[in-house]
């Protein structure tokens, strides 16, 4: 598996431009509420995920841990870090990472900037985690390449086990007629990491997904821009839903290495 294999893949992920065109809403948006709204989920949780625990058992007390895509800090507030880096493309999620580390008393150090682009001003750290990124990136080995680089002693990516829009599959199906990719997958990048020669461990768990959406309409409204509908077939997602609901929950993987052999 090569970076071009991996960035083919993620292409074939992309909206047919004529629907991208006509569609009321852009397909792709973003909202910041989601991911610091993730950040105090994992505050607030009184367990431990399997990433969790990786990330835990390889820092040392007071520690420090750098967390690539950091968004509101789901992947690292809840570690026991002394400092922690967060890098992220977004202002408002790096301001919403700092207010979440001042409240519980961990010193923050946020990084406005895209990775590896960013890598070369930043420390190393003991841990580094990554959750939720990598289906971003086309360019994967340089990507975890600078992320082993950084840690002295794991590393700790989490991931779909499927890329993250395979859930709606089966509504572009009926409503566009798309046949969704199958592929990369969260085996394809154990293949990518031993490919490196990274000796990595791996465990799949489920977790809750989290709606787009507070209310039943607003998430028929955002899954409505998800896949490019205008408002005149909402009633005929609405019936697609009804018949075949959004899974409540999700396969994922924690995939992780060490650097430092002590580990």
């Amino acid at each position: 598996m090569t970076d071009l294999d991996w960035a083919a893949m993620l292409a074939e992920w992309a909206i047919p431009g004529e629907l991208v065109a006509a569609a009321p809403t852009y397909p792709y948006f973003f909202d910041p509420a989601i991911f610091a709204g993730a950040a105090d989920d994992a505050v607030a949780r009184d367990h431990d995920t399997v990433s969790d625990r990786a990330g835990r058992e390889a820092l040392p007390p007071s520690g420090s841990v750098l967390d690539v895509g950091v968004g509101g800090g789901a992947a690292s507030l809840r570690l026991g870090a002394g400092h922690i880096t967060g890098v992220d493309s977004n202002e408002e999620l790096l301001d919403a990472f700092a207010s979440r580390c001042a409240a519980i008393g961990v010193d923050a150090t946020p990084v406005h900037g895209s990775w590896p682009e960013v890598a070369s001003s930043i420390a190393h750290a003991d841990v580094v985690v990554c959750h939720h990124v990598v289906y971003n990136v086309p360019a994967i080995t340089g990507f975890v390449g600078a992320l082993a680089d950084h840690a002295r002693r794991r590393v700790v990516l989490e991931l779909t086990a499927e890329h993250p829009m395979a859930w709606l599959r089966p509504y572009w199906h009926a409503l566009h007629g798309l046949e969704q990719p199958r592929r990369p997958h969260a085996g394809d990048l154990v293949d990518v990491l031993k490919g490196l020669g990274l000796n990595v461990q791996t465990q799949r768990w489920r977790r809750a997904y989290q709606m787009l959406g507070e209310s039943s309409d607003q998430r028929l409204e955002r899954i409505a821009w998800r896949l490019c509908l205008p408002t005149a077939r909402y009633d005929e997602l609405r019936r697609l839903l009804v018949a075949q609901p959004p899974p409540v929950e999700r396969e994922v993987a924690t995939i992780w290495w060490d650097v430092w052999p002590g580990c």
